[in-house]
C-alpha cells in the first residue's frame, strides 16, 4: 500500500501557525472554516438528533416528585416571600438547608420569567443546556486530542454526547443531573482553554462552572478540586522569549537545537546555563532540575520531537497507523506532552516539561490576581450561604447535611452504619434503604448478606419486630442495638465492610443499566417475569459498558490534560464508595468526560481506518 502523500498528511495535521490562528480572537471562524460541508451537516444532524430524542423523553418520562417538588418547593418560597423556606402543615413555611441554593434558584429564574411551578419550561431549559453542553464537550475534545484526529474527534465526542439516552433523560427531569452536566461541561472546556491561553475570560467561565455545580450538589465542587491544579500550573511565569511564544523552539520551524534523529546537541552545561541565566529567578531551581533530568533521559532514549514528527514516524511503509509505543521514553513523552498546553510545540513542551507555563508569558502580578479574584468570586457565594445558617440556625454548614436533616431532626447513625455492612445495589436502596424510617421494614426485602449466622438472622429479626411494632419509627435505644449489630458484623468481617462492599457499590453504580427512570421492574435480570424489558435492560447495560470502554480506550492514548480527568473520576470514585444506598446516578458525572474521551479513541480510530483505506 502506498504512503500516505505529504500533501494530505500537512492538511490533517495542522502547523503551528494554523494552531495559534484556532486560539486567536477570530480562532471560531478558522474552526468553523476547518470543517467540510458533510461534516457540518454531520453536526448539525447530531445536534438534531439529540434535540428529537430529548423531547421524546420529555414527552414520554416527564414527571414531578420526590426531589423535585422539594427543589420546586424552596423556589416558589423565594419567590412569593423572600425566603429559603419550605411550606410546612397548612400555610406554615419554615427555613432549611437540607438542600443547596443553586436549583432552586435556578427554578426560580425560570418561573419568574415563564410563570410558577413551570416545571416543564424548566425541563426545555435543560434540554437547551444539555444541547448546548454537547457542542462544548466537543471543542473541549478537539483542543485536547492530537492533531491528526481533532476534527473527527470532535465530531465523534458531539454524537457521543447527544445521543446519550442516560443523560438525555435527565435533561426532561426536574432536577439537579442536567445542569450540573453543563457545568462540567463549561469546566472542561474553559480549562483547557485557559491551559491554551491564560486569559479572563476562560478563568471566569471555569469559576463561574465550579461555583455553579457545587451550589448545584455538594459533590460538584470535585471539579473544581481535580481541575484547578491543571490552571494553577498554567499561571506559572516562564522565561520570555522576543522571538517567538516558545521557550527555545520557533513555532513555524523545527527547533535548531534538536537533532533530526532524536538526538539533543545541547549538552548539560548549556541546560544549566540556559536555566542560571532564566528572567524568572523564583523558578530556576525547579526550571534546572527538571531540564536537567529530562535532558539526560531524553539523551538516551527521546526520538520523537514534534508532534509532526511523531505521526510521520507512526505511517509505517504501509500506510498504517502504528499503536501507540509502550516504551519508558513514549511514556514520558506523552505525559509533557498531556501537561503541556494545548498548542505548544511538542518539542517545546518536551523541553519545558509539565509543571512549565501557557504559551503567553504571564507577568507574577497578573497571575496571582487573577488566581486571587476568581478564589473570592468562587468562595463569596458559599461566605453567603454559610452567613445566613449560622444566623438563622446558628450552626457552621458551608455546604448541606450528609443525610440532608435540618438542625433538630433525629439523625440514625447506627441504622446508616448497619445498611453499609450489607448494601451493595439500588435494589437494596430502593426496597429498604429508602422505606426506613417511616414504612415497614421487611425482614424478606433484606438479601443473605445481611446475615452472617442463624443467631443474626434471629437479632435482626428481633430488631425488625420492635421497629414495626413502635410505629416504624426509631427510637435511642432501638438504634443503639442497630449500632451494636453493626459493630459485630464489621469486627467480624473488616475487608468486606471496608472493601469489597464500597467497591461493589461503586460497581454496581457504574454498570448497572441505567433503566432507573424507566417503566422497568428493578429485578431487571427476572428473564421469566418479563422477557421484553430484560432484553432491553441488557441493551442499556451493554451500552453503558461501550460508553466505558471507549472512555478508557481514550485515556490510553493520554490526550492532553488526561491526569486531571482521571483525578475527577478517582476522586468521585472514592467519594461515592462512602455512601450508603448506591444510585445510578450518582455516576452520571462521569459521562462529560466519558464523552470527550470516547470522542478522543473515536477520532484515533477513524484516522487510522482512513489511512488504512486510502
Amino acid at each position: 500500500m502506498e504512503a500516505i502523500p505529504e500533501s494530505q498528511l500537512r492538511s490533517e495535521m495542522p502547523d503551528s501557525s494554523a494552531r495559534q490562528a484556532e486560539t486567536a480572537p477570530g480562532g471560531s471562524r478558522a474552526l468553523r472554516a476547518g470543517f467540510s460541508a458533510p461534516e457540518a451537516a454531520s453536526a448539525v444532524l447530531a445536534l438534531a438528533a439529540g434535540l428529537w430524542l430529548r423531547l421524546w423523553m420529555l414527552g414520554n418520562f416527564f414527571q414531578v416528585n420526590g426531589d423535585s417538588l422539594i427543589y420546586g418547593g424552596l423556589a416558589k418560597s423565594l419567590l412569593l416571600h423572600g425566603r429559603y423556606a419550605l411550606a410546612g402543615a397548612g400555610a406554615e413555611i419554615y427555613p432549611t438547608l437540607i438542600r443547596l441554593p443553586g436549583y432552586p434558584l435556578f427554578l426560580a429564574l425560570v418561573w419568574r420569567i415563564l410563570g410558577m411551578e413551570n416545571y416543564v419550561a424548566a425541563a426545555w431549559v435543560q434540554i437547551g443546556l444539555e444541547l448546548a453542553g454537547c457542542v462544548l464537550l466537543a471543542d473541549f475534545a478537539r483542543r485536547i486530542a492530537a492533531d491528526p484526529w481533532k476534527r473527527g474527534t470532535a465530531l465523534a465526542t458531539l454524537w457521543l454526547a447527544a445521543l446519550c439516552p442516560f443523560t438525555a433523560i435527565y435533561a426532561a427531569q426536574p432536577l439537579t443531573e442536567a445542569p450540573t452536566l453543563f457545568a462540567l461541561a463549561v469546566a472542561l472546556n474553559a480549562a483547557a482553554r485557559f491551559r491554551q491561553r491564560p486569559r479572563w475570560g476562560s478563568a471566569l467561565a471555569f469559576t463561574f462552572a465550579v461555583t455553579w455545580a457545587a451550589l448545584l450538589r455538594p459533590d460538584g465542587a470535585l471539579v473544581g478540586l481535580a481541575l484547578a491544579p491543571a490552571l494553577a500550573l498554567g499561571l506559572l511565569p516562564r522565561a520570555k522569549n522576543s522571538e517567538s511564544p516558545t521557550s527555545g523552539c520557533h513555532p513555524e520551524r523545527p527547533n535548531p537545537e534538536l537533532r533530526e534523529g532524536g538526538g539533543s546537541r545541547r549538552t548539560r552545561g548549556s541546560v544549566l546555563q540556559s536555566a542560571a541565566e532564566s528572567k524568572n529567578p523564583p523558578h530556576t531551581s525547579l526550571r534546572l532540575f527538571w531540564d536537567s533530568a529530562l535532558h539526560f533521559f531524553r539523551s538516551r532514549s527521546m526520538r520523537k520531537k514534534n508532534e509532526a514528527d511523531q505521526a510521520v514516524e507512526k505511517l509505517g511503509p504501509s500506510g498504517f497507523v502504528s499503536g501507540p509505543d509502550l516504551s519508558r521514553a513514549d511514556n514520558a513523552n506523552r505525559m509533557n506532552w498531556a501537561l503541556a498546553p494545548a498548542n505548544a510545540d511538542s518539542s517545546d513542551s518536551l523541553q519545558r516539561g509539565p509543571f512549565s507555563a501557557t504559551v503567553g508569558p504571564i507577568s507574577h502580578k497578573k497571575s496571582l490576581r487573577m488566581a486571587l479574584t476568581c478564589l473570592l468570586l468562587a468562595l463569596a457565594p458559599f461566605a453567603v450561604w454559610t452567613w445566613r445558617n449560622w444566623n438563622v440556625f446558628h450552626m457552621f454548614e458551608p455546604l448541606a447535611p450528609r443525610y440532608a436533616t435540618d438542625p433538630g431532626e433525629d439523625t440514625w447513625p447506627g441504622w446508616q452504619r448497619w445498611t453499609k455492612t450489607w448494601c451493595l445495589d439500588f435494589v437494596s436502596t430502593y426496597d429498604v434503604y429508602w422505606n426506613v424510617p417511616g414504612q415497614t421494614l421487611d425482614l424478606t426485602k433484606l438479601p443473605a448478606r445481611a446475615f452472617d449466622s442463624p443467631a443474626q438472622y434471629a437479632e435482626t429479626a428481633a430488631l425488625a419486630a420492635d421497629y414495626n411494632a413502635g410505629g416504624q419509627l426509631f427510637t435511642p435505644s432501638l438504634d443503639a442495638r442497630f449500632a451494636k449489630l453493626a459493630a459485630d458484623r464489621i469486627r467480624a468481617h473488616p475487608m468486606r465492610y471496608y472493601v469489597w462492599l464500597p467497591l461493589g457499590r461503586l460497581a454496581d453504580m457504574t454498570l448497572r443499566p441505567r433503566v432507573e427512570n424507566l417503566p422497568i421492574d428493578m429485578d431487571w435480570w427476572a428473564y421469566w417475569r418479563h422477557r421484553a424489558e430484560t432484553r432491553f435492560s441488557w441493551f442499556y447495560a451493554g451500552l453503558n459498558a461501550l460508553y466505558l470502554l471507549l472512555a478508557v480506550g481514550g485515556l490510553c492514548l493520554r490526550p492532553r490534560l488526561w491526569p486531571w480527568m482521571a483525578l475527577y473520576l478517582a476522586l468521585r470514585g472514592v467519594l461515592l464508595m462512602t455512601i450508603e444506598g448506591p444510585e445510578a446516578r450518582y455516576t452520571l458525572e462521569y459521562f462529560p468526560i466519558f464523552f470527550a474521551l470516547g470522542g478522543v479513541f473515536a477520532g484515533w480510530a477513524m484516522t487510522r481506518a482512513r489511512h488504512a483505506h486510502p
